[in-house]
């Protein structure tokens, strides 16, 4: 990782960590017994409070972040997860546990076809298509989650991510149903978007499935992507 990608996910994670209530108020406790002077006192405090809370979250990013826990995890994914609608959380959360957290090894290209199966062949062709050039396709594979079934293909460039995850639809599972507003209608597709923290979620539905766009791209840029992608994935997906 180069060290502009590194400082980029480290204000990135510093920028996602939620600091409890009290953290503020205990900093200033510190502070304020540390013998400072008195012509520089006013110009130091607010300094050294920011280094401080600059450090402090930086030691949870090394020391938090990168070692999350299984149990830690999925307690990040509820605590985002519960900023969207409920069914932009299904797309969403196997973003994170997969793309995000997993990291799967790289798919070799002659494997995608059989990774994802023949009912989804095309798909990865579909996709690469749309997603700007400067991602090359990662990984191409089936995986569960929670114990739903996810087709998942993720795009990188660098330390920035982009993620295509179908899922077959739940009873009763609808857009529509939930009564969510389209952020527009395309070719006839209504159009969900949502987003948190550095995620950008473009979402529609076809017949029997759920399709969402996942990625670190501003939301006007991954809805654009998504949009030009609906029309063929809806095609091949009610060929199913």
């Amino acid at each position: 990782m180069s060290e502009s990608d590194y400082n980029r996910r480290l204000k990135d994670a510093v920028r996602g960590v939620e600091a409890p209530p009290s953290l503020e108020t205990k900093i200033r406790g510190a502070l304020a017994d540390r013998p400072v002077s008195r012509s520089w006192g006013w110009l130091l405090a607010p300094a050294a409070l920011a280094a401080t809370v600059f450090a402090i979250a930086t030691s949870f990013y090394h020391f938090g972040r990168l070692r999350y826990t299984p149990e830690a995890r999925e307690s990040y994914i509820a605590s985002v997860s519960a900023r969207v609608a409920t069914l932009m959380r299904v797309g969403l959360g196997d973003h994170i546990h997969c793309a995000v957290f997993a990291k799967p090894p790289k798919t070799p290209p002659e494997r995608i076809e059989a990774s994802l199966g023949k009912e989804y062949s095309g798909l990865a062709a579909i996709a690469e298509r749309y997603v700007p050039a400067e991602y090359p396709m990662m990984t191409a594979h089936r995986c569960t989650d929670h114990g739903r079934h996810f087709v998942h293909l993720t795009f990188t460039n660098g330390d920035r991510l982009i993620s295509l995850v179908i899922a077959r639809k739940g009873e009763g599972e609808s857009f529509e149903a939930q009564s969510l507003l389209p952020a527009m209608v395309q070719s006839g597709i209504p159009m969900y978007q949502s987003g948190v923290q550095r995620f950008a979620i473009s979402a529609f539905e076809s017949r029997d499935f759920l399709v969402y766009l996942i990625s670190d791209l501003p939301p006007e840029e991954n809805m654009r992507i998504m949009t030009a992608m609906a029309p063929p994935v809806k095609d091949l997906l009610e060929k199913l």
